[in-house]
């Protein structure tokens, strides 16, 4: 069957990864989006959060890297940093600070738009591809709306295509029209805690961190609602960021925002924080929780037309998922494009694999923070007390074992669950939680050492 032209509404890191990924098989891709695109590092009008700090997980790297294999290459040529995230970040969970030691797991740190500019090169570098500035309205059909040919583009003539993918993100209208041609809408889960984030670029003076520092981590976790880190990101330059939960929400104001960062888990990173020399102004972002819709769910649906990136779920920016999941988003597009052969059957496959990838994303992030203090919960079961033990006990060995701080840093940094999967592990958070010994490695005045990598076996 013809694949001579697929439209994906938005050009962020969701519309791009389907662009890489659709490329491989239609005869045109074309991505409308609102903003004009230029490369570079300054935030545009349509990502609000794009002066806020970001990471893309290993995981994340490792799909992306399946498109554009040397783009860690490409990053640092933009002047982005590589380090080992684990060995490199000092990180102060609800228990203490995590043990440092040589992982394997690279890290490449950047701001979001120098980020999505280098991706957005390679897309275009594609010669079957192509931006155009526009805003989609809404969806052209069939006339008995069972089958999606194109997009309304505001202003314009409408685009006809054989595939439409909404990557318009948590705001997409996807839903309403739905709704407009018949079919439900998908069911939603919420867990909304109601976050908030400030963030400005700085730079850190020599000295003020030890040798091979790239970042001190001390985010809020239940029970204790503020936190913040600095992390370094590119040409010289590191975001220092506040974050908030239970509407504690980070100020604008340059003394409260320091004053704000001595309430964090460590008092260290208030001490660093006061050190750094501020480059641009603080800029602030809200929003209510994670979000996840059911689109692999509906009974019924248009054909010819999928829904990637946050516009199926969005969740809390503290744990890293969102690029991540539009990155493995685009490894599900491009391996369903090339075992359907009928592009009215892809959705149902698309939808389903993104769907479980999602599910497992909104539980890793909603179940912690469940626990908030007034957290309001839609279609999702509260962290059992059990649960939150056995992660409890887990935190506090991985501040004590360099081999547990390993597997829990692949399970979250790879989005591979299984790492925790071994009898052995589960006998030691057992053993943990009988003894009920409170953490070692607690003292958030100092910084914690790297451990040998031989002390980490497994």
């Amino acid at each position: 069957m013809a694949r001579n032209r697929v439209v994906i509404i938005g050009g962020s890191v969701a519309g791009l990864g389907a662009a890489l990924a659709a490329a491989e098989t239609f005869d045109q891709v074309i991505i409308i989006e609102r903003d004009e695109l230029e490369f570079g590092a300054e935030p545009r009008r349509g990502v609000p959060q794009g002066n806020q700090l970001h990471a893309l997980l290993s995981a994340g790297m490792d799909a992306l890297r399946q498109f554009i294999p040397d783009l860690a290459d490409q990053l640092t040529a933009e002047g982005c940093s590589r380090f080992d995230q684990v060995r490199d970040v000092a990180t102060w969970s609800g228990a203490g600070w995590r043990q440092r030691l040589e992982s394997g797991i690279e890290t490449v740190g950047f701001r979001r738009p120098l980020f999505e500019s280098v991706v957005r090169r390679n897309v275009l570098q594609r010669t079957n591809c192509h931006i155009r500035v526009g805003s989609v309205t809404g969806l052209t059909t069939s006339a008995d709306a069972s089958l999606v040919t194109g997009v309304e583009v505001e202003g314009q003539e409408s685009i006809e295509a054989d595939l439409v993918i909404d990557a318009t993100g948590r705001a997409s209208q996807a839903p309403k029209w739905f709704e407009q041609l018949g079919f439900e809408r998908p069911e939603e889960v919420h867990v909304r805690c109601q976050m908030g984030y400030a963030a400005r670029l700085v730079r850190i003076p020599e000295g003020v961190m030890p040798p091979q520092l790239f970042g001190v981590n001390a985010l809020p976790f239940p029970g204790h609602h503020r936190g913040g880190l600095v992390f370094v990101v590119d040409n010289g330059l590191a975001m220092l960021a506040a974050a908030g939960v239970a509407r504690e929400y980070p100020p604008r104001d340059e003394g409260a925002f320091l004053e704000y960062l001595d309430q964090a888990p460590v008092s260290i990173l208030g001490e660093i924080a006061r050190q750094c020399e501020p480059v641009g102004p603080i800029g602030t972002y809200r929003m209510p929780g994670n979000q996840l819709r059911l689109w692999h769910k509906l009974a019924s649906r248009p054909r010819r037309f999928l829904v990637t990136g946050d516009a199926v779920g969005s969740y809390n920016p503290v744990y890293g998922q969102g690029m991540t999941q539009s990155a493995k988003a685009a490894v599900i597009l491009r391996d369903t494009l090339a075992s359907v052969e009928d592009l009215d059957d892809v959705a149902v496959p698309f939808q389903t694999a993104l769907g479980q990838f999602a599910m497992y994303a909104c539980d890793s992030s909603g179940k912690p923070d469940s626990l908030y203090d007034g957290a309001t919960l839609i279609n999702f079961e509260k962290w059992d007390d059990a649960s939150v033990a056995r992660a409890t006990a887990l935190e506090a060995l991985a501040t004590e074992d360099p081999a547990v701080t390993l597997k829990v840093s692949r399970a979250q940094l790879g989005m591979r669950p299984e790492e925790l999967d071994s009898p052995e592990l589960e006998a030691m958070v057992e053993q943990r939680m009988q003894s009920g010994e409170p953490s070692s490695n607690c003292d958030s005045t100092t910084l914690p050492e790297v451990v040998q990598l031989a002390n980490a076996s497994g």
